[in-house]
């Protein structure tokens, strides 16, 4: 028997603040018409991903039937213990020191630990400060809870520490600095800017971080770490986490995606104890647990030398390609563009001033109507800041996209620039 009432379904307040993330739209696009050059997904490399390495661990997993069942059985909330073992002997080589696996999360992906910590630490009306620009699928989670997200000025090396001070102080002074629940750094080759923090800006921001807590109630520092392995130039810079000492501050995240498979969708998180239980209070009733199997294929690549093997095939791919549209931009964009160069990462962040890029702009429309897709800035803004959203930068990703599109794609999009910047 069907019914013929037409009253809206009861939706919670969290899922009516929910709504479609701006990168669905894109990729939704770049799904429905083929032929469109899409510099916008920050999807990876599809040539370079390790089928060989992958196959070869899955072997060994399911070598003898015994561990082969065992990987086909539930695991454990935090993660598999030799995982977290392993995660944890990995980021003491890398620098940490004294890292307690019983403080290691192993999450679906880096985008869970981010999301778990964040409803464990906020209700609607709580601040959490993040940089500007900044990692605009985070902006999503952070709306779905009811927070209210400030952005703190940024340079090329992320965030500044000058706009972290005014933005404590305005706290202060309006009252609200009870309210401050988070702030979200991304301290290696930020999404979308494509910035790094050096050794130096990390410790003076930790710092900054330091004092403040002595003036007022504590708050969770988050190091979004998740591009430290595709770091394409030089030495990867010491994690902030490293200056936590006592593992008494700083909630550290990474992922295995972006240097060896998104299809295992396996991150971690390390963190206080107390912040570890919490997380793993709200990760219990979302899943019981990341894939017991994918942990284990996991594990065995970690031993095997397999994940390094992997991400040096990403880093050296990632090179020639972010070199490829660097140069692209200079020989097919007019001069006044301005190129943030990143030191590793998956992106380009440009500029052409006085040229609205925003979407429905007359020139995103134009780049569209060439088959091409892009990121505008637009969406990587807070709402809250103390200037209008900035609307002539832009976010191109290079890694899925093969290396002659991508230079068309740049070519097409260089044609529009060019036109717009002359009146249009």
């Amino acid at each position: 028997m069907s019914s013929t009432a037409t009253t809206a379904f009861p939706f919670s307040q969290k899922a009516q603040r929910t709504g479609d993330s701006p990168i669905a739209w894109l990729m939704r696009k770049t799904i429905e018409d083929p032929e469109i050059l899409s510099l916008a997904a920050g999807f990876v490399d599809t040539g370079t991903l390790p089928n060989d390495l992958v196959e070869a661990a899955v072997h060994k997993v399911f070598a003898e039937a015994g561990p082969g069942r065992d990987a086909l059985q539930y695991g454990t909330t935090p993660g598999y213990l030799p995982l977290r073992q392993t995660v944890a002997s990995r980021l003491e080589e890398q620098g940490l020191s004294n890292v307690d696996p019983d403080c290691i999360a192993i999450t679906n992906g880096g985008q869970q630990g981010l999301y778990t910590v964040t409803e464990a630490f906020v209700d609607p009306g709580d601040i959490v400060l993040v940089e500007d620009p900044t990692y605009f699928v985070y902006m999503d989670v952070l709306k779905s809870v009811g927070a209210r997200v400030l952005g703190v000025s940024t340079d090329e090396e992320g965030m500044t520490p000058e706009g972290l001070r005014d933005r404590l102080r305005e706290l202060h002074e309006s009252g609200q600095r009870g309210r401050l629940r988070i702030l979200y750094l991304m301290s290696y080759y930020s999404n979308p800017k494509g910035s790094n923090m050096s050794a130096r800006r990390r410790r003076e921001l930790y710092d900054i971080y330091l004092e403040e807590i002595t003036k007022g109630p504590i708050f969770l520092p988050i190091e979004d770490a998740c591009y430290r392995d595709l770091t394409l130039e030089g030495e990867p810079e010491p994690y902030m986490k490293e200056f936590d000492k006592g593992n008494e501050h700083i909630f550290a995240t990474g992922t295995f995606s972006k240097a060896l498979a998104p299809g295992l969708r396996l991150g971690w998180s390390y963190m206080p104890p107390e912040v570890h239980t919490a997380l793993c209070r709200q990760k219990a009733n979302q899943d019981f647990g990341s894939s017991n199997m994918n942990q284990r294929i996991l594990l065995e690549m970690l031993r095997m030398g397999s994940y390094e093997t992997a991400a040096a095939r990403f880093r050296e791919r990632y090179r020639v390609k972010r070199d490829a549209l660097v140069q692209a931009l200079r020989d097919h964009w007019p001069a006044e563009t301005e190129i943030l160069h990143p030191k590793g990462g998956l992106y380009v962040w440009v500029r052409l001033p006085g040229v609205d890029n925003d979407p429905g702009s007359p020139f995103f429309n134009a780049v569209l109507e060439e088959k091409v897709l892009y990121v505008p800035g637009y969406y990587c803004f807070c709402e809250e800041t103390q200037e209008p959203k900035p609307k002539d930068q832009m976010r191109l990703c290079y890694g899925v996209i093969d290396l002659e599109p991508m230079t068309e794609a740049v070519r097409r999009m260089g044609r529009v620039a060019a036109q717009f910047l002359k009146g249009g």
